[in-house]
């Protein structure tokens, strides 16, 4: 259950990490947190999609204008992986 606020603020998170080939996907949501999976399988540059981190603060920043009962924000990044291997663009 996603407030029409939460969804917005995930979908304009969304526009920012499609440009680089990424998606945000809920995994599971309350009234009170929010799970997410950044899914990288049609990027070609997952290097280049934003940091954890970052997708994170501005999520939790945007959710606290639209939706401030969220406090509750999980991200999984596959970046984070022990088997990831950057790619190399140079």
């Amino acid at each position: 259950m996603i407030t029409s606020g939460a969804q917005a603020a995930i979908a304009e998170l969304n526009e920012i990490v499609r440009l680089d080939g990424g998606e945000l996907r809920v995994t599971q949501a309350s009234s009170t947190a929010i799970h997410l999976e950044l899914d990288l399988s049609r990027s070609s540059c997952p290097e280049c999609v934003v940091p954890k981190d970052l997708l994170v603060d501005i999520l939790t920043a945007n959710l606290a204008k639209a939706d401030p009962d969220i406090r509750d924000i999980e991200l999984h990044d596959p970046r984070e992986r022990t088997d990831h291997v950057p790619q190399d663009h140079s």
